[in-house]
């Protein structure tokens, strides 16, 4: 199990995220989507940002870092199974995780996820490539907004 702790390497981590998630907006046409960037409490604890797409069909992208911690989350959508990169199983140093954050953060604005109900659990699903993606929250008697079987999102962006 990966033990997430202070690191040199992540003293910027939540300015090189946010810059991150500013390109992918950047790549959108205008009025596709928003950033919203806010401390995650008054006194510190990191920096969230939410990439909101206009397209209520689609996934909304929500991130939170903390400078000097080697840990950013990562969710999609309504629901709140989260990643936490580098994935447990991993040995990344920050320019992998951050490019993993970057192949996820393209696939959900492809609309290449969803997330699927099951006993007491909510899974989140991210197709990157021909590979998915998959975490679980379990214990979840009820999901908020109601979700039956399976949510798959849009694009931020039709596809012509």
């Amino acid at each position: 199990m990966t033990m997430f702790r202070r690191s040199e390497e992540y003293a910027n981590i939540e300015d090189e995220h946010v810059d991150l998630l500013r390109r992918r907006l950047a790549e959108l046409p205008t009025d596709a989507a928003s950033l919203q960037v806010k401390r995650a409490r008054q006194n510190g604890e990191g920096v969230i940002a939410t990439l909101k797409p206009r397209n209520a069909t689609s996934a909304a992208i929500i991130t939170h870092t903390e400078n000097g911690l080697n840990l950013v989350d990562f969710r999609f959508g309504e629901y709140g199974p989260t990643w936490e990169l580098p994935i447990d199983t991993e040995k990344a140093n920050k320019s992998e995780v951050l490019s993993r954050l970057q192949e996820m953060c393209q696939a959900v604005i492809a609309g290449n996820c969803k997330h699927k109900r099951g006993f007491l659990s909510v899974t989140g699903i991210i197709q990157i490539g021909n590979k998915p993606h998959k975490v679980t929250d379990v214990l979840v008697f009820r999901a908020s907004p109601r979700l039956s079987g399976k949510r798959q999102y849009e694009p931020y962006v039709p596809v012509v």
